[in-house]
């Protein structure tokens, strides 16, 4: 973008932003700065009741593709492919022509994904972490049968490394898989709550069917679709957000 081209941008978005960036011609990095300070400060800003925020990943996103694609063809090289996977992971999809969220945006996927990559690197996860970047890469890449095996490798080791970590002994006479998902449930307060239906000792569970439904047949070729691998991005990135917010409060207290 122009110097002029996003003071034109700028405008059209209105004064709450307008006048917030600086305005100074040789220096668009910095005025790039100010206008992502200001989205980081208020995620929640509302332009013509509209989130600031979906306004410039579009305006972003069309940029990208102006030069030789638009959403509309749904026609893309392996580049614009890519990012268009990568977009998906952060809840948005292309649909009848124009860039929508595939979900709300409260419930904020990329400030989930951050902040689970922060915890995992702070608590010492190496494994998981390992496992969930592959499995980022593979969706990106569109090869979702080796994303969809490293989600279920994730969750699993993510959940074996916490029951190591709350209690090294008890884990070390338990079975990697169920047995430890046991102790994550019987701590107090649990990881996985039952009286939440979270964990079922019957089978019958949250996390019980999440783990079955990562990998009902396998990862095998032609057993998952952009879709259904995107989906069980949001809910491991989701589920393991979460438990792993429970374990860091509990290492607080």
């Amino acid at each position: 973008m122009s110097h002029s081209a996003l003071t034109k941008f700028l405008i059209d978005l209105g004064p709450d932003v307008y006048n917030r960036v600086r305005d100074e011609p040789l220096a668009l990095t910095k005025r790039f700065n100010d206008l992502k300070m200001l989205v980081d400060s208020e995620p929640g800003m509302l332009i013509n009741n509209a989130p600031l925020e979906d306004i410039l990943v579009e305006k972003a996103a069309d940029a990208y593709l102006s030069h030789q694609h638009t959403w509309q063809s749904g026609t893309f090289d392996a580049q614009a492919e890519r990012f268009r996977r990568t977009l998906e992971q952060d809840g948005y999809t292309v649909s009848d022509g124009a860039l929508r969220r595939s979900l709300p945006g409260d419930i904020g996927l990329p400030e989930v994904q951050s902040e689970l990559t922060r915890l995992l690197d702070a608590h010492g996860l190496a494994t998981a972490r390992l496992h969930l970047t592959r499995a980022l890469d593979s969706h990106a890449d569109g090869a979702w049968e080796p994303a969809n095996s490293q989600l279920r490798t994730f969750l699993e080791s993510l959940f074996d490394d916490l029951a190591e970590k709350i209690d090294p002994v008890a884990a070390a006479s338990r079975k990697p898989g169920v047995e430890r998902r046991v102790l994550l449930a019987n701590v107090d307060p649990p990881l996985l709550d039952r009286t939440l239906g979270e964990w079922g000792d019957n089978g019958v569970g949250f996390v019980n069917g999440l783990i079955a439904r990562l990998n009902p047949k396998g990862s095998h070729p032609g057993m998952s679709d952009d879709d259904d691998c995107t989906f069980r991005l949001h809910v491991v990135l989701l589920t393991a957000h979460l438990v792993l917010a429970r374990f860091n409060a509990r290492r607080r207290r």
